[in-house]
């Protein structure tokens, strides 16, 4: 796929070298243009290039949005119309690590404020519950690691995104809905910061053990 990534920081830089192992293109973005990127994208290897927003957006089978929480919503009218595209939201309602670092949004899941952001696109949560050197560390995997954690409201969208995972050698691990299963693995769920990638049988145990205290 030609995958677009919206955002050039530490998220989009650790996932570009998997994705282009996975036999994908990648256009990177950012707020200043593509020329700020040519050096990043020189660095980053064949593959790679660099576009203005709007055209990396048209282009792109797949978006990946990548941008600090605060930015995340002027970046993506920046771009246009997101209509009919599949988006993986990496984000989270956070400026930094720290507890009083969470960004107040009124007790909603941050991908459910995303998604209204993201007017006619498919969703995807997913690469957010960890902190980016973990998923940096773990994937590929070493032996029986590897579960990626994944929720969304369109099937397609989800065996999309599924794949995806499979390709930088992952095991997706469908959490459910965006809503209800985007915070059981948003930042600070039950099923984020376990500071590693878990093993598949041991992550469907631990999402099994969450539903039943939701319930």
């Amino acid at each position: 796929m030609i995958i677009g990534i919206l955002g050039a920081g530490k998220m989009a830089q650790m996932l570009v070298p998997k994705l282009v192992s996975g036999e994908h293109r990648v256009i990177l973005s950012n707020s200043r243009g593509p020329a700020s990127l040519q050096a990043l994208v020189e660095k980053l290897g064949p593959g790679v290039s660099a576009m203005e927003s709007r055209k990396m957006l048209a282009d792109a089978d797949l978006v990946i949005l990548a941008t600090p929480w605060e930015k995340t919503a002027a970046a993506v009218a920046a771009a246009g119309s997101w209509a009919g595209k599949v988006v993986i939201d990496t984000t989270n309602n956070r400026r930094g690590p720290r507890p009083e670092d969470l960004i107040d949004i009124g007790g909603r899941g941050s991908s459910e404020v995303v998604a209204e952001l993201l007017w006619g696109a498919s969703v995807v949560k997913t690469f957010n519950y960890e902190p980016i050197p973990v998923f940096a560390g773990g994937l590929p995997p070493e032996g029986d690691s590897g579960a990626i954690f994944f929720s969304g409201d369109d099937a397609q969208a989800k065996e999309k995104v599924a794949q995806l995972i499979r390709d930088i050698g992952g095991e997706p691990i469908d959490v459910g809905s965006l809503a209800e299963g985007g915070k059981l693995h948003g930042m600070g769920g039950p099923l984020s910061l376990k500071m590693k990638l878990l093993a598949p049988k041991e992550a469907k145990a631990l999402l099994a053990k969450a539903r039943q205290v939701e319930k």
